[in-house]
């Protein structure tokens, strides 16, 4: 380089990560000065264009309100609001565009982190669009058919408008329903009410727990430390935990939907009743969402107290000992454990009829391929927590292929095709069709073939490949009653036509060898007709009076249904 020429990077120029500022949970929480509480997050680099747009986002600043239509310039490296005064964050659109993207973007990280692999959208295309002011409504949901998540707006009145798009809890929770899109997109259909309940709940504790893992905003959660950054005992009990800033989510939309009341989640205080299951008012996907919620963070508290034994002075002793920030740390780290062990859990599920026991296995499994000894027993705290809500895990619907009795065959099989191929799967499946117990006689498609690569804690790789089949027959109710010599309903129409699902979840090691098959079998006609008489009894007909085939909504409107601010559960953002 000649003598008095200075290198200039490109904006372009390709790194691992960005560092960005966003808003940590919603405008209404502050910090210890008062202003905004934020915080510097790292995202996966990409190279921008205007929009903002990089590789997996694109933001999209359309009103369909106003008419008005903004166009960003990408993100730069180095963060334009850096040292942003708390009005500029609340009322530049162009913070607006940085904060869905880099929220998102953090979401989708974590995914593919955990899982140990890039993911796919549900929809056919590679960006998701992000559109940060997308009407005049107090709502925000994920739309398959668009390729996008709305943020709406409550335009001011006596005051400045509410932004849905600067609350990082709801931004990470319509990600996480578009996530959960690519991996399951079987879940939108109906179904048990554990599994609209579940996208809901899942939603909810993604993003919690994500809030959670930001260090600053838990040592917010615990209150104020003395001057030389320490607080009491009695800021980190379980009780007082339960009670902080992080109770709910989206308070700040919370406080415009309900008068003042606050956040609209009753998780964390008031935790499901024991008979939950047999309450009408848990039927509603929200309401039965709550109960994983309240699950998980009970389980986060028992994590995190677990970790801050050791840092504690003795019980009887009243004065402030623990550092502030220390505590929070080890509070971040119990969010982000728990959060990825969460995520693991996601590749072993079923690709259909999903119930709350079902997660509670799959999390087992995967923890246990990834972390084969629980020296810290989170494992038992995972397992006594779930089962104290009622949820157990199911029988009968694993099988550990590398113990069975009879293996599958693996002659003229290509290992490589088998961590790829969605044919190569089926002629596996059919070639071993009675070794599995699978029913060939019903319509039968490989759905997708997925590898990963998850880190152990002890450094070693854990490869796998992951497959999904499911199974469909389409038959009357009065065929099914003839199938199971079970009674349907009563008021059933005996003619309606009904659509029945099965499927499986199939789980290969590195070297190609099946060793999990996770199943919801389409003859399990017990399942069947609880579906059926679930779906009759709350009207989940499509408009040709049909069950089991769509609920009635456009697929892409789905979360803007369960989103309505006219549910009578009284939820939406």
């Amino acid at each position: 380089m000649p003598e008095g020429v200075e290198f200039t990077e490109a904006p372009d120029a390709p790194r691992n990560q960005i560092t960005l500022r966003i808003i940590a949970q919603d405008p209404s929480v502050t910090g210890d000065d008062g202003t905004i509480l934020t915080a510097a997050v790292k995202i996966p680099w990409s190279r921008m264009e205007d929009g903002p747009r990089g590789a997996r986002f694109h933001v999209v600043d359309f009103d369909a309100s106003t008419g008005r239509y903004v166009k960003h310039p990408g993100l730069p490296n180095d963060d334009a609001f850096a040292d942003a005064a708390d009005r500029v964050l609340e009322t530049d659109y162009g913070f607006h565009a940085q904060q869905v993207y880099a929220a998102a973007s953090r979401t989708l990280a974590t995914f593919e982190s955990a899982l140990g692999r890039r993911l796919s959208w549900g929809f056919n295309g590679h960006h998701l669009h992000l559109v940060p002011h997308a009407f005049a409504e107090a709502n925000a949901y994920y739309a398959s058919e668009d390729r996008a998540l709305l943020f709406g707006y409550v335009p001011a009145i006596a005051g400045r408008p509410t932004y849905t798009c600067l609350s990082y809890d709801v931004v990470v929770h319509e990600t996480t329903h578009a996530v959960l899109d690519g991996l399951r997109s079987r879940f939108l259909e109906p179904g048990l009410p554990d599994q609209a309940g579940f996208h809901e709940g899942f939603a909810d504790i993604v993003a919690l727990l994500s809030v959670f893992s930001m260090r600053p905003v838990v040592e917010q959660c615990l209150g104020r430390a003395d001057k030389a950054g320490r607080i009491e005992r009695r800021q980190v009990e379980p009780a007082q935990l339960r009670s902080g800033v992080l109770a709910g989510v989206a308070e700040q939309i919370g406080q415009v939907l309900t008068q003042g009341r606050g956040a609209l989640r009753r998780s964390a205080m008031h935790p499901p009743p024991a008979d939950w299951a047999d309450l009408p008012q848990f039927q509603e996907p929200h309401r039965r969402g709550e109960v994983l919620v309240a699950v998980v963070l009970d389980l986060l508290i028992d994590i995190w107290v677990k970790r801050l034994e050791p840092l504690l002075a003795p019980e009887e002793t009243n004065v402030a000992t623990l550092d502030r920030v220390r505590a929070a740390e080890e509070g971040a780290r119990a969010a982000s454990q728990l959060l990825t062990m969460l995520i693991r859990g996601l590749d072993y599920l079923p690709p259909v009829e999903f119930e709350f026991g079902d997660l509670l296995d799959a999390v087992l499994l995967a923890d246990a391929e990834v972390v084969p000894d629980d020296d810290l027993g989170y494992r038992d705290i995972l397992v006594d927590r779930f089962e104290k809500a009622g949820i157990h895990r199911p029988r009968n619907s694993v099988t550990d292929v590398l113990d069975a009795e009879v293996a599958p065959h693996y002659l003229g099989f290509n290992f490589a095709a088998l961590r790829s191929d969605r044919d190569e799967i089926f002629r596996f499946l059919w070639q071993n069709a009675l070794r599995l117990g699978i029913a060939t006689k019903y319509f039968t498609s490989i759905e997708s073939v997925r590898p990963s690569q998850r880190i152990a804690p002890d450094g070693l790789i854990v490869v796998e490949t992951v497959a999904t089949y499911v199974q469909l027959l389409d038959v009357s109710a009065e065929e099914l009653e003839e199938i199971t010599e079970l009674n349907i309903p009563d008021d059933l129409d005996p003619e309606t036509p009904l659509q029945l699902l099965g499927g499986g979840t199939l789980v290969f090691d590195q070297f190609g060898r099946l060793k999990l098959h996770i199943h919801k079998d389409l003859d399990d006609w017990r399942r069947q007709l609880r579906r059926v008489e679930y779906l009759h009894r709350t009207g989940r007909s499509d408009r040709s009076k049909r069950l089991g085939f769509s609920d009635g909504a456009a697929r892409g409107q789905a979360f803007a249904e369960l989103h309505n601010t006219e549910l009578n559960s009284g939820e939406a953002w």
